[in-house]
């Protein structure tokens, strides 16, 4: 698992005011709205006694108070009262907790999990989400599986007629399709296609016989990936878009959330029929991806027999993460579980430490390879 990547921590409509714990990297975190209806992202062990800050109360400044002795918390992590503190008293320095970046894009949370907002791939541009004449589904699950194996369900195009029966012209090979670099840590690709045509109220998409344009993005930010399906046909602009998004909770567990987009039959009726559609495919995704094994895959899957073109997708996916870990950004689990063994928390490091190391109860994680700024796990 890495830092200093976006990833989704919830869907908007589940943060409200109420306090709302999380769990990704094998951390703990806490969502909240401020007064202002501002998101915020703090780590959810208190730093005076380990109390979950998920279990505080929001206050009437926007604060967040400690269930156990009432600390309160600002959006910085910095607390800015203790009501037990005598008369005169300083609050400590270290008397803060790691806060990271909040983004809210497409209804969803996004939070920058790291030191170096300004190092990390951007969150993913979607100019279809906010489009007149778009409507989408969101859907979320949790995966019994890793975040790679969960990722590697839905990125090449050859598991499409095994898995779910969608044949290219006839056949199970796709057509030659070249794996394109959109930018260091983003690559796509795409086929047109002759496929089968859909069933019932689909059908009347397109006629029998009609080619139809695909293409496929991973984006690093959300370890997203983006297929859009020119379902009408090539060049009719009838498109179905569908971004799948996969948030480590552990190494063996994963937070999966979709948007499945559509610019035809954009009403409420047709929302179920879509929805089952295309479950249907996420549900034979998830019965191979809780089954592979080893539960945690090698990075690089260097001793894997991979064959071109259907494996051109994971290759490179395999090479944007050994990029990460050549950064520093992989958690070293070994370690940390090590550390945690003797009694230690430790945290994910947030760019407030960047800026002032010092003055901290927690100890950052362990990275595999890391910079000057990680701390070794003790």
């Amino acid at each position: 698992m890495f830092t200093n990547v976006w990833y989704t921590a919830s869907f908007s409509k589940d943060v409200t005011i109420s306090p709302k714990h999380v769990k990704m990297l094998g951390r703990d975190f806490v969502l909240f709205r401020d007064a202002d209806g501002a998101v915020h992202c703090l780590s959810n062990v208190c730093c005076h006694r380990g109390a979950p800050l998920s279990q505080g109360v929001q206050q009437s400044d926007g604060t967040l108070a400690c269930c156990q002795h009432g600390w309160r918390f600002g959006g910085d992590g910095r607390c800015s009262m203790m009501p037990a503190l005598p008369e005169g008293g300083e609050i400590p320095k270290a008397a803060r907790v790691d806060s990271y970046p909040v983004e809210e894009r497409y209804n969803m949370i996004w939070v920058l999990l790291g030191y170096d907002p300004d190092a990390a791939a951007p969150i993913p541009d979607v100019p279809e989400f906010d489009a007149e004449g778009w409507r989408w589904i969101e859907y979320e699950e949790t995966w019994d599986a890793n975040y790679h194996w969960a990722k590697f369900s839905n990125l090449d195009y050859v598991h499409l007629p095994v898995v779910h029966g969608q044949t290219w012209n006839g056949s199970v090979r796709p057509p030659a399709h070249k794996v394109e670099y959109l930018d260091e840590t983003s690559i796509g690709t795409g086929i047109r296609v002759k496929t089968k045509r859909p069933k019932g109220l689909w059908s009347r998409l397109r006629p029998p016989e009609t080619e139809v344009q695909s293409r496929m993005k991973f984006y690093l930010s959300g370890f997203t990936i983006k297929v859009d399906v020119e379902i009408g046909g090539a060049g009719t602009g009838m498109r179905f878009v569908v971004l799948d998004m996969s948030t480590p909770i552990d190494e063996h567990t994963t937070t999966m959330r979709f948007l499945f987009g559509r610019n035809f039959m954009p009403y409420k009726w047709a929302d179920k029929g879509t929805l089952k559609r295309n479950l249907k495919n996420v549900r034979e995704d998830q019965i191979i991806a809780e089954a592979q094994l080893p539960r945690v895959p090698k990075l690089p899957d260097a001793d894997s027999l991979m064959t071109d073109p259907e494996d051109e997708m994971v290759k490179e996916y395999w090479s944007i993460m050994e990029k990460l870990r050549g950064k520093g950004w992989q958690i070293d689990q070994s370690a940390l579980a090590q550390a945690e063994q003797r009694g230690n928390y430790h945290v994910i490091p947030s760019p407030a430490r960047k800026a002032d190391p010092g003055s901290w109860v927690y100890k950052p994680v362990p990275r595999v390879d890391s910079d000057s700024l990680t701390q070794a796990a003790e």
